[in-house]
C-alpha cells in the first residue's frame, strides 16, 4: 500500500477537535471539502507543497508588524467575528478577483461553497473599513477549531496596496487567535522555488509538516530545498536515469507526469499513480506502462506495472494534455496494477530495470 499524497474528504459533521486533527496532519479546507496534497503544478512544473503553521504559545508581533498594526489602526476600523457573506463583501471580492494574477472562484460563496448558511466549518472573518467613510477595503475568512485556526480567504482594495492590507488581515487573524487562546495558526502552504507564497513566512517563526516523519519541525528552508518531496524525487530518479543511460545512452528520460492528482477527481479509484515524476521503461503487449517512480516518504524506488486508464482519461481536457511535449512529459493516465519491485538501493533498482528492459527487447 502506497502513501496517499493527495486526498480529500467532504465532512457532513466536523467538530472543532476534528478540524484540529486534520490541520495537524497537513490538511486544509477547499470549499466544502477538506483536502491535502504534497505536490503542486504551476506553469507546467511540479513543486513541493510544504504546509506550515505558527505556534502562538510564545508568539509576539515583531517590531515591523507592530508598526504596521499601529499605522493602519489610525486610518482603518477593524472588526473580527462570525463570517458574513453579503453584497458589499461580494462586490469588493469581484473587484479583487478581476485584477488577481491567477485563478479565483467567481464569488465568495463559490470559493467557500456556502450557499445556504449551513456549513460544517466555524468560519470567522476580519473586516477593515475606512474610518471616515466606513467603506469596506479588506476582509478575510478563517476557520476555528478547538485550539487551531486556518486562514482561508483574503481580499482587499488593490488601490490601497501601500497599506499591505492582505498581510494586515492575517495579522488581525493572529491577533484574534491570541485573544481567544488559540494555539496554532495555519496559513496554508509555502512552495520552495516559487516565491508567490513566501509572504506567509513573514508572519513569524513557523513550523513545517515533515512528510517523512509526519511531525512538525522548525521551518528549515535549506533542508526543504534539498529534502522537499519533489526535490527528493528529482534527485533520486536523476541518479537512476544516469545509471541506466550509462548502459544504453539516450534511452531513458526523466518525465514529468502532470496527472498525479487524478485521485482527487475520481473517487471510484484509489490506485492512480500519485507521483509527478517517473522514468518510463517500456510498454507491454497490452499497451500498459512499466515505469519507475520514487516514493519521497519511504525513500524507495518502485518498479510499477501500470494500467493505462483510457476511458477515464476522457475526463481530462485532451487539448490541455496534447500541449505537453512528449520528450519531457508522460500524459497517459496511469493506475498502479502491481508493484513489481521496491528497494532503497539505486544500484539494485538499476539492475532490475536493466533485466526487465533486456527481457522486453528479446
Amino acid at each position: 500500500m502506497l502513501f496517499t499524497y493527495a486526498d480529500k474528504n467532504t465532512p457532513f459533521v466536523l467538530s472543532p477537535e476534528s478540524l484540529d486533527w486534520y490541520l495537524g496532519k497537513g490538511w486544509y479546507r477547499m470549499g466544502a471539502n477538506i483536502f491535502t496534497t504534497h505536490f503542486l503544478f504551476f506553469k507546467e512544473q511540479p513543486y513541493s507543497a510544504i504546509w506550515i503553521r505558527v505556534d502562538l504559545e510564545n508568539f509576539s508581533f515583531s517590531k515591523r508588524q507592530r508598526k504596521l498594526l499601529r499605522k493602519n489602526a489610525q486610518l482603518f476600523e477593524t472588526v473580527a467575528g462570525k463570517g458574513v457573506i453579503d453584497d458589499e463583501r461580494e462586490s469588493l471580492y469581484r473587484l479583487y478577483a478581476a485584477n488577481f494574477d491567477g485563478r479565483l472562484s467567481p464569488s465568495i460563496r463559490d470559493s467557500l461553497e456556502e450557499y445556504d448558511g449551513d456549513s460544517v466549518f466555524n468560519t470567522h472573518e476580519t473586516t477593515v473599513r475606512e474610518r471616515v467613510s466606513g467603506k469596506l477595503v479588506a476582509a478575510s475568512y478563517f476557520d476555528l477549531g478547538a485550539s487551531s485556526a486556518a486562514s482561508i480567504l483574503g481580499y482587499y482594495n488593490q488601490d490601497l496596496s501601500s497599506f499591505s492590507l492582505g498581510y494586515y488581515t492575517m495579522l488581525l487573524e493572529i491577533q484574534y487567535c491570541l485573544e481567544a487562546g488559540i494555539r496554532y495558526y495555519y496559513p496554508g502552504y509555502i512552495v520552495p522555488g516559487y516565491e508567490r507564497f513566501d509572504y506567509k513566512k513573514r508572519l513569524g517563526d513557523s513550523e513545517f509538516f515533515d512528510l517523512k516523519t509526519e511531525t512538525w519541525k522548525p521551518l528549515d528552508e535549506e533542508y526543504l530545498r534539498r529534502e522537499g518531496p519533489t526535490e527528493v524525487q528529482v534527485r533520486a530518479l536523476t541518479e537512476l536515469r544516469e545509471r541506466l543511460n550509462a548502459q544504453l545512452p539516450g534511452t531513458f528520460t526523466l518525465a514529468i507526469y502532470p496527472l498525479f492528482e487524478a485521485g482527487l477527481y475520481d473517487i471510484w479509484n484509489d490506485d492512480y499513480l500519485p507521483y509527478p515524476y517517473c522514468i518510463p521503461l517500456m510498454v507491454d503487449i497490452e499497451g500498459n506502462a512499466i515505469i519507475v517512480a520514487y516514493d519521497p516518504k519511504d525513500r524507495e524506488y518502485l518498479l510499477l506495472h501500470c494500467l493505462h486508464m483510457v476511458q477515464t482519461q476522457m475526463l481530462f481536457n485532451p487539448a490541455y494534455l496534447s500541449g505537453f511535449p512528449k520528450s519531457e512529459y508522460f500524459t497517459d493516465l496511469l493506475a498502479i496494477r502491481r508493484i513489481v519491485h521496491r528497494t532503497h538501493d539505486v544500484e539494485e533498482i538499476a539492475g532490475v530495470c536493466q533485466l526487465a528492459f533486456n527481457h522486453q527487447e528479446e
